[in-house]
């Protein structure tokens, strides 16, 4: 069981918003960290609380007010845009992590469960393993490398329970607009026509419940200084052409919604992004549930049964 009570940053977020339902269904006590104004409608069973993570003071409170067994860390900034040049991705990414792990080493918690990203690791054309080198080709990625990277010293230092899970590309219901899937499943069902690279690009995706699966046995079953990569593996590898193709055969639209080859890619796209999740396997027993194909039927219907098929928006593909 994972110890209550618990706080989960980036409780509003893709991943985070399905890890509080899950925890809450499980009948744990759990504190969502906005730092602005709450969701409209959070399940029944979850609180909130607000603080900036750049705040420690604010942070120092938080922690006084309730001693948390259990921090999921899954806030981050700038994954989407970096509208102020990345100062606050590298504030929110960097110092806010390192902030909130000083107030968490305060109480002190039990576990204390950071959700990297895929994106921290140096490209490569084979599977990346945990032992891989660090290196993002983008500020997102290298920003969370180096809140990481301060993390791992606390652990050293001051025996921070830190253990590390980083998701390489999940999908599901409520995902970003501007991420592909979304992109191309509200596209497809409004009949609007789209434009990408060649789609030869290479993607480990996973659907969103065995991501948050994985954060729930890395609280149940992982060590101080852990690293879990989670992806489907080099089974599940699939080209951006696929998966597009995939969702349009899926939704019925026609393929002449698609235009392959007339947008510009960017330098910062790396070409592979595939996940070995063998130590996860191994010491977590955590393996994948769901199929590309179900998860991707099931987000599809998400989409159809919510209407959300406005305001699309171009995507970074």
């Amino acid at each position: 069981m994972i110890a209550s009570p618990i706080l989960v940053t980036g409780s509003s977020g893709f991943i985070g918003s399905h890890l509080v339902r899950s925890l809450v269904a499980a009948g744990a006590a759990v504190t969502g960290l906005c730092s602005s104004r709450s969701p409209v409608a959070p399940p029944a069973g979850l609180t909130y609380a607000r603080a900036d993570l750049r705040d420690p003071q604010a942070l120092a409170a938080l922690f006084a007010a309730t001693p948390f067994r259990t921090v999921f860390h899954l806030a981050a900034h700038g994954v989407q845009q970096e509208n102020d040049g990345g100062l606050s991705t590298v504030e929110v990414n960097t110092l806010g992590a390192f902030s909130l792990a000083r107030a968490a080493l305060s109480v002190p918690v039990e576990r204390f469960i950071y959700c990297g990203s895929a994106l921290e690791y140096r490209p490569q054309s084979e599977p990346i393993s945990e032992s891989a080198p660090l290196g993002s080709q983008t500020l997102y990625g290298a920003s969370k490398a180096a809140g990481w990277l301060l993390l791992d010293y606390l652990v050293r230092m001051e025996s921070l329970p830190l253990i590390t899970v980083r998701p390489f590309t999940a999908f599901g219901p409520g995902e970003a607009d501007t991420k592909l899937i979304p992109y191309v499943i509200r596209n497809a069902l409004r009949g609007q026509p789209m434009q990408f690279t060649a789609g030869t690009q290479i993607r480990d995706y996973l659907y969103v419940s065995d991501a948050v699966e994985a954060l729930r046995l890395a609280a149940e079953k992982g060590a101080p200084g852990d690293v879990f990569n989670i992806g489907a593996g080099p089974k599940g590898a699939r080209t951006v052409r696929s998966i597009v193709e995939a969702i349009l055969e899926i939704t019925g639209a026609p393929a002449s919604l698609v235009r392959f080859g007339d947008a510009v890619r960017s330098r910062k796209d790396a070409a592979c992004l595939v996940c070995d999740p063998s130590r996860a396997r191994t010491q977590l027993g955590w393996k994948q549930q769901v199929s590309f194909e179900a998860g991707l039927k099931e987000t599809i219907e998400w989409y159809r049964s919510e209407g959300n098929t406005e305001g699309s928006r171009r995507a970074n593909s």
